[in-house]
């Protein structure tokens, strides 16, 4: 037993504060128990104290002791523990020469690590009780006695962790996720297995690689010893001893292997580079890695009403990856779009098909950008795979050169392979087949020769390797086809810059193995291989192309029924025409420009057709992919089949709407999106469309941020979207929820099941049951009962259920079903108190939403100063474990948008990470402009003076800050370089500087360019009288105009009184009073023009901030 006798408490409470006050501290700041970084000598002397204060009487009621036995666990697990110590308490009893009782260790350990040092205590879900040993070891680090054992081990963990960290978090992986594959894979010892050492081994990858990118080691070829000079102090970052040498030279080491992985990540020069490449774990998957410039720019095809832009990548007419949004600088049509993504890893559905970089607005592709070398010809000519980065990456097509002596080549269908004889010597042997084709793995120095329908010589471990990367270009037919690349007359090539003269002119084009003017142009139409040979014969390109007459053009009619409809096709040369659909009936119409195809299918006619055009009976046709020409429009799901009246947000993924003009004649449709229920009733998002001979195909996929943005607007999760489409005639309506189906509990039975349990053809759910305080345990899995080994959809709740609680029964993540999440109270009986609540954890046991005061609001109030404090490692457990979930699903992200102040922490310490912030605005009621910058300068310091008190240089901390906030403003262009610098105490720019009354001026010709380039927009006008009546009761108004029409003064007005709220000169509610529907329309306000808000913007907040004599605060 621990004494509770005056000496020994004396002894333990002048121990602690002595060991606090060495570190700077009066009391505990809630930080790990492993970053206070106990000495050797200190965890001596404190064995020594915990041993007087043991005897035979007394009991644990001592708080000093407590925290002191407490510290001696964890820091004894991260220095003493061995594989052979199992998980007890037994060794450390020994070491203390005595022990406690089950009881006596119920209250100790909570007194300690719960009262003194305010860390949570974790619970273990497969017991009835709280993990006290579990949660004393996960303070104290990694063992470092068995990581010493198995150093080699442990370091080619982590070779593999950073080597694959980048690829993982571009195909949305966390780093948690990475640590528990790769420690699947190894061989150490069960102790780094635990959920405890997982964490924390993700941890130390994720501070590595922000040591490397926020101190810019790349630039450096000595990492440690820069390091070292900026930030003496960066290893108490890792839990790991620091009075021992094998543990520093085993942090050199990891920091060391973390640079060198961040240099081969470096952007290209350039900004584009298109890698294709396959893990051996996938071979018949082909994914591709793109890297794009920092700014891109686009030509406008239609004006729109919107400066914010949704990014995507498309594959031929689909989407494989979205970039996000961005806002546009538009000038004269042409749109310049920062990127917050630079860097996407997407799955190839046809690689034969070319990327685009795709904006959209409203659903609707408002324009497009090609990426060169984006088309890969599998199947068609032999693709070289070079090893590297842990990957088989694509290092050249038909005829080329690599240096590497080792490549997996992929051959077409019944190629043959050689050395040619006198260049080398190579080996050359079988391979599992690559994306279900012949594969061969050659070796050694020489050149290869593949013989098929083509010729291609492949130079294998020459010097330098070279792959000419050259494209077909032309007229290209914007519809759907087989073959992928289909041509309006004959193509051309492309030669990539630099080629060489004499390689263009050494090389000419064959289509079906003829020279171009050679013979009839008819036998060069239709479905052909295009290939590209050099004066020696080697093929360099070859590509399946469909090539149409030069004349060839389609037209879509709707018929004058449901289920009729016409496909014109206008040549003058002959072609034969066929619709491969059996349920189609067509009528043939010859006229003297066209060919009419009458097509007829009753009151049900397919989603799409086939149109077979055969131009030259020598080749195959091609194949059109058409909507079937409807009248009115066409709803789709992701299946092909009409799209449900009731559906959830997952299901938008693949869902089209099809728009057709009538009888050839121009169209005009409404799309409407509104939130229904009695919230914000006047929210709705409006678009207005014209449809005439080719159908419009807006992807209701793209509106998903516009769904989620009217969702928000309503604190729960239960809300519907209402989806209306209108126009000739038509007016019908679709509801859109966060969920497909719920669960239901039956308490009797103790088993779940779905409320679509019954429906046909309906997906089994995957449900998993979280601890509602415990985000950093692993949630567990519930298997569905079955009957005659078929499942039946009933899931049977685990006793451990009864045991602790609350519980939160949600989807696996990756799920195809959305369920919308059950709480079940388990062992958890609600507690009214919350004056000792000082971690996230015990806030979530005591929260009662019937309270006038949250029992979020004190931990997020200690938050928003302590950049140390746990309740950040929580929100970060809680985002990287659960974020897949819409975040309103957990009641602290609610409290945490409502505290200004910790929201304004909340950007530092989740480093201004592009996703999470616009997560954060899209799924709740917030307007970034909007917010406190006393509250954002205020967690800047305050974020900056502990990387100073940490021992960060100087300049380091200057640096650290400068990137901070440079990512903010790539999110956030209001933010940019002047507020930056009043955010860091710094002189701001002279063009904030200049005088009100010239300023004015200045004012006027913006407002003339505004009206210019957005005279064709739709101008948004919400709050435009109210915004105008505010502005004119503030004194040093710096306009010297009012608005002509009354719908520009929304747009005219917004800045000046967005930067009056943030600078605390004017509240909120002062114009508006529905919070929600207000800041759902000044968003679109907002975005309409970029340029105009945020130059206004910036000049009125900083004078108003830089200038407090101007005006009474209000919004204190």
């Amino acid at each position: 037993m621990l004494k509770s006798s005056g000496s020994s408490v004396f002894k333990c409470a002048a121990w602690l504060n002595s060991f606090l006050q060495r570190r700077g501290l009066q009391t505990a700041d809630g930080r790990g128990l492993y970053e206070y970084h106990c000495s050797y000598a200190e965890y001596l002397d404190l064995k020594q104290v915990l041993k007087a204060a043991a005897g035979s009487n007394g009991s644990v009621r001592d708080l000093a002791a407590c925290a002191c036995l407490v510290l001696f666990g964890s820091e004894w697990y991260r220095r003493e523990y061995q594989s052979s110590c199992g998980w007890s308490w037994e060794p450390i009893w020994t070491a203390l020469e005595f022990r406690l009782s089950a009881a006596e260790l119920s209250t100790a350990i909570p007194k300690g690590l719960e009262g003194y040092w305010k860390r949570p205590i974790h619970s273990f879900i497969e017991s009835e009780r709280r993990d006290f040993l579990g949660s004393l070891f996960s303070e104290g680090g990694l063992p470092f006695q068995v990581l010493r054992e198995e150093g080699s081990r442990f370091q080619v963990l982590f070779d593999r962790i950073l080597k694959h960290y980048d690829q993982c978090h571009l195909m949305g992986f966390t780093t948690l996720q990475q640590a528990r594959q790769h420690l699947e894979k190894t061989t150490l010892p069960q102790a780094f297995s635990s959920p405890t050492s997982v964490e924390l081994i993700a941890h130390m990858t994720d501070q590595l690689v922000a040591l490397v990118r926020d101190y810019t080691l790349t630039e450096t070829n000595e990492p440690v010893a820069r390091l070292d000079a900026m930030n003496p102090k960066w290893r108490e970052l890792f839990p790991l001893p620091l009075d021992n040498q094998t543990g520093n030279e085993l942090l050199n080491g990891l920091l060391k292997t973390a640079t060198e992985e961040g240099k081969k990540q470096r952007k290209p020069a350039n900004g584009w580079a298109c890698r294709h490449f396959w893990d051996e774990g996938l071979p018949d998957v082909l994914k591709v890695q793109l890297s794009m410039p920092a700014e891109v720019a686009f030509r406008l095809e239609v004006p729109a009403s919107t400066t914010r832009f949704e990014l995507e990548i498309f594959e031929g007419e689909k989407a494989i990856a979205s970039i996000g949004s961005g806002y546009a600088t538009v000038d004269n049509g042409l749109a310049r779009i920062r990127l917050r993504q630079r860097e996407v890893i997407a799955r190839r559905q046809d690689c034969t098909a070319q990327l685009h970089l795709v904006a959209l607005a409203g659903g609707l592709v408002m324009a497009s950008l090609p990426i060169e070398a984006s088309s890969v010809a599998l199947g068609d000519a032999p693709l070289g795979f070079e090893q590297g980065d842990g990957r088989w990456q694509l290092c050249g097509q038909a005829s080329f050169t690599t240096a590497k002596a080792d490549l997996m080549l992929v051959m077409p269908q019944g190629a043959s392979i050689s050395v040619v004889e006198g260049t080398g010597e190579a080996s050359i042997a079988e391979a599992s087949a690559i994306c279900g084709l012949p594969t061969v793995r050659a070796q050694g120095r020489a050149q290869l020769q593949v013989q098929c329908e083509e010729s291609y010589r492949i130079r294998l471990g020459h010097t330098a390797g070279s792959g000419l990367d050259l494209e077909l270009t032309g007229s290209l037919l914007y519809w759907p086809t087989r073959p992928a690349l289909s041509f309006i007359g004959l193509p051309r090539v492309r030669w990539p810059a630099g080629s060489g003269e004499q390689q263009q002119q050494g090389s000419e084009l064959y289509i079906a193995g003829k020279k171009p003017g050679s013979g009839i142009l008819q036998d060069m139409l239709g479905a052909h291989y295009v290939s590209v040979r050099n004066h020696a014969g080697d093929t360099l390109l070859r590509r399946k192309a469909g090539i149409l007459p030069a004349d060839f053009r389609l037209e879509l009619r709707s018929g004058e029924a449901p289920g009729q409809g016409s496909v014109l096709i206008y040549t003058q040369q002959n072609c034969l025409f066929q619709i491969d659909d059996a349920s189609v009936q067509v009528k043939k119409f010859k006229h003297s420009d066209h060919t009419e195809l009458k097509l007829s299918a009753g009151a049900f006619p397919p989603v799409k057709v086939r149109l077979l055009v055969t131009p030259s009976l020598l080749a195959d046709p091609v194949e059109i992919e058409l909507p079937f020409p409807n009248a009115g429009f066409l709803a789709i799901g992701a299946s092909g089949k009409p799209l449900k009246r009731n559906f959830c947000i997952e299901e938008l993924l693949g869902a089209r709407l099809y728009l057709f003009g009538r009888g050839g004649v121009p169209t005009r449709y409404g799309l409407e999106l509104a939130l229904k229920g009695n919230t914000a009733r006047n929210a709705r998002y409006t678009w207005s469309y014209t449809a005439s001979d080719k159908p419009l195909e807006i992807s209701l996929f793209n509106l998903k941020e516009q769904i989620i943005d009217l969702l928000s607007l309503h604190s729960g999760i239960d809300q519907a979207v209402e989806l209306r489409i209108f126009g000739s005639g038509y007016d019908e309506c679709f509801r859109i929820r966060n969920y497909s189906t719920d669960m239901r509990l039956d308490r009797e039975r103790q088993v779940v099941y779905s409320s679509t349990l019954n429906d046909s053809g309906v997906a089994l759910p995957e449900p998993e049951l979280m601890l509602l305080h415990d985000p950093f345990r692993s949630s567990v899995s519930l298997r569905s009962r079955t009957s005659e080994g078929v499942p039946t959809g009933e899931f049977e709740l685990p006793a451990l259920i009864e045991r602790d609680g609350p519980w939160l029964m949600v989807p696996k993540a990756g799920s195809s079903v959305a369920f919308r999440p059950l709480f079940i109270a388990g062992g958890w009986e609600p507690v009214s108190a919350f004056d000792d609540v000082q971690s996230l954890q015990k806030a979530v046991l005591t929260f009662d939403h019937t309270a006038v005061v949250s029992s979020f609001t004190p931990v997020l109030n200690a938050m928003a100063i302590n950049p140390m404090h746990s309740g950040w490692q929580f929100l970060r457990a809680l985002y990287e474990g659960y974020g897949y979930l819409p975040l309103a699903t957990f009641e602290v992200w609610k409290a945490l948008v409502s505290n200004t102040r910790a929201l304004a922490m909340a950007l530092f310490k989740f480093e201004m990470n592009t996703v999470f912030l616009g997560r954060l605005e899209a799924e709740f009621p917030l307007l970034w402009e909007c917010l406190p910058v006393k509250d954002i300068k205020q967690a800047a310091s305050r974020f900056a003076d502990v990387l100073a008190e940490k021992g960060v240089d100087p300049n380091a901390v200057n640096n650290l800050m400068d990137n901070l906030l440079s990512r903010l403003e790539q999110i956030y262009p209001t933010y940019g370089k002047n507020v930056q610098g009043y955010l860091l105490n710094r002189p701001v720019g002279q063009d904030i500087q200049i005088p009100p009354a010239l300023f004015r001026n200045i004012v006027v010709g913006w407002y003339q360019e505004l009206i210019r380039e957005r005279s064709e927009a739709e101008w948004p006008s919400f709050g435009g009288q109210p915004l105008e009546r505010w502005h004119n009761t503030q004194a040093d108004s710096v306009l010297a105009f009012t608005p002509e029409m009354d719908f520009r003064k929304a747009v005219v007005y917004l800045p000046i009184f967005a930067a009056a709220v943030a600078s605390g000169r004017a509240r909120f509610d002062e114009v508006f009073a529905d919070h929600a529907e207000a800041i759902f329309f000044l968003r679109q306000i907002r975005d309409f023009d970029s340029n105009w808000f945020n130059s206004l913007y910036q000049y009125c907040l900083l004078n108003n901030v830089m200038n407090p004599d101007k005006a009474v605060l209000v919004n204190e």
